[in-house]
């Protein structure tokens, strides 16, 4: 019986199998590292960490394939490849996309390697597994094109790169139509209480987020239009391009779009009457969303974007206490858009890991982070909420009304 053998029949723990299994790995004993961290994936019990228990197998894992015991170590890779940790989940898939090219199922190897690059831990790892896609993209004879983009994606060319200019682009030319017909204008804008009596808000949903391809009014000159635009446009394409960089496309236009509405039902609760155009709401969640993150998870972006995050915070602070100074909605300003944008988007940047971007730290440990599509969960129950607001927001501005404020 070897030294290793000997300690893991003295000890019943999960921890110290691990350990032994650690140290056994780290003197080149792949034989022990086997036998421990075998020992201490079946010692885990329900009370134990089950982090520590995935990580036991990705162990066993990799000292059986150092003895070429293929099979077992193919049992192990499958737990860690299911781990809710995503770091452990990408380190398990890369090791059996190796194993797999080696084996020469070079079509499941490609399939793996999928799966991890869309939760690869930073850019360079994202662009190693963009690489192999690629190569094994041409390989397996698939498409030139699919080729080519994992090709880019390696290079660090995102495939969706072009989706926060699309954004601003739909933006642009909608409130450009919107500028040149004031009957659809006055469609898109979040009209709520007319100074007549009817409200307009009621029955009509896609005002929330319609509002935000409308700039300056409903039929404004052409010098507050174009300032309007122009000023919501610069700062959209900063915000856009900062939450993309850390969550990527889809994100960012969902996100945004709930952003959008999340502004208006504020705008709506706490400024009943009268109407609000703009995409300022929307602006400020994608800026929540980036200060939330960059306050909560720290993220590992390069120096430039890293100094745009450090002053997105006191931007935001400025323009609120500017629109403060000037009355709440005073000049133009709808300050309870912008800070109900703001709270919708650092409810996700706070909650939600950056997927696109390598955390520093995890300071928050929410459940919806370690659940999978726990993201999903939370666009969902933010979703509910303002469809429980929009269908009550009239009892909710006039309990509003009521403040002294």
């Amino acid at each position: 019986m070897s030294d290793v053998e000997r300690q893991v029949t003295e000890g019943s723990d999960l921890l110290s199998h691990f350990e032994l299994g650690v140290a056994a790995l780290d003197r080149g004993d792949a034989e022990g590292a086997a036998h421990a961290f075998a020992a201490a994936v079946a010692a885990a019990t329900p009370s134990d960490d089950r982090l520590l228990a995935e990580r036991a197998a990705y162990g066993a894992a990799e000292a059986l394939l150092r003895l070429e015991r293929d099979d077992e170590a193919a049992e192990y890779l499958a737990i860690a490849a299911n781990s809710a940790d995503r770091d452990l989940r990408f380190l398990a898939l890369r090791r059996r996309a190796v194993e797999e090219v080696r084996r020469g199922d070079l079509a499941a190897a490609l399939a793996t390697y999928q799966e991890a690059e869309g939760i690869a831990p930073d850019r360079s790892a994202s662009a190693e597994i963009a690489s192999r896609i690629g190569w094994l993209t041409k390989e397996t004879g698939g498409s030139t094109l699919r080729a080519r983009a994992a090709f880019r994606r390696a290079r660090g060319v995102s495939a969706s790169a072009w989706v926060p200019r699309a954004l601003l682009a739909v933006t642009i030319a909608l409130s450009v139509i919107t500028k040149l017909d004031p009957a659809l204008a006055e469609l898109f804008a979040l009209i709520k209480i007319a100074p007549d009596g009817a409200d307009y808000l009621t029955g009509s949903p896609w005002r929330l987020v319609t509002a935000a391809f409308v700039h300056g009014g409903i039929d404004p000159g052409w010098q507050s239009w174009a300032f309007h635009l122009g000023f919501n446009a610069i700062a959209l394409d900063i915000a856009a391009q900062l939450v993309h960089r850390l969550y990527g496309a889809k994100r960012l236009v969902g996100w945004y779009l709930l952003g959008v509405a999340g502004a208006s039902l504020a705008s709506a609760i706490w400024l009943p009457y009268g109407y609000s155009v703009g995409a300022s709401g929307g602006v400020f969640a994608l800026f929540g969303i980036a200060v939330g993150a960059e306050w909560a998870h720290r993220p590992l972006v390069e120096r430039g974007m890293r100094e745009a995050l450090r002053r997105v915070g006191g931007l935001l602070l400025l323009n609120i206490v500017l629109g403060l100074s000037v009355g709440f909605v005073g000049g133009g300003i709808d300050n309870s858009a912008h800070i109900g944008g703001l709270v919708t988007g650092l409810v996700f940047g706070l909650f939600v890991r950056p997927t696109r971007a390598e955390a520093m730290r995890r300071r928050w440990s929410a459940v919806v982070t370690s659940w999978r599509g726990g993201d999903l969960l939370l666009s969902l129950v933010l979703l509910i909420v303002v469809v429980v607001g929009y269908l009550n927001w009239t009892t909710l501005a006039t309990l509003r009304l009521m403040l002294p404020i």
